[in-house]
């Protein structure tokens, strides 16, 4: 199963590679941002593993992404945000968001980006059989 920490690497990276000169960085936690802070922050907002049978489960994570200059928004940032976020990359394996918004939050804006996957649990096999021995049996006709 794809762990948190991976999704939230994945994250980072995409963010990373697509806003070359923008400081990108973990969120503090807290919603009060430095007013002297430019960038973006991320953030894992919630994580959930729901079992939907003995095997199978629905994972669930809720990231946000916040801009901390709410003075100078650029224009297009919803946008490539958007574009950046809907489908990520976490080790060779494409995960596409199944939501995303972007709001504004006492005066700073966030995008909320939600993913969520099934996945299957494979199971240990039970021990198999380390020999089978076969015996010749004979056949009794029916008349």
């Amino acid at each position: 199963m794809t762990t948190t920490n991976q999704l939230t690497t994945a994250i980072a990276k995409i963010l990373s590679q697509r806003f070359t000169n923008i400081s990108i960085h973990p969120s503090p936690g807290n919603n009060n941002s430095n007013p002297d802070t430019k960038g973006i922050t991320y953030r894992l907002l919630s994580a959930q593993l729901t079992r939907e049978r003995s095997d199978r489960f629905v994972q669930s994570h809720a990231f946000e992404i916040r801009w901390l200059d709410p003075n100078d928004i650029p224009a297009t940032l919803p946008d490539e945000l958007f574009e950046a976020l809907e489908t990520i990359d976490v080790e060779g394996t494409p995960y596409r968001a199944t939501e995303m918004r972007w709001e504004t939050e006492n005066d700073t804006p966030r995008m909320l980006v939600y993913y969520t996957m099934r996945t299957t649990k494979v199971s240990e096999s039970a021990t198999t059989m380390q020999q089978l021995e076969q015996r010749p049996t004979a056949l009794k006709a029916t008349r």
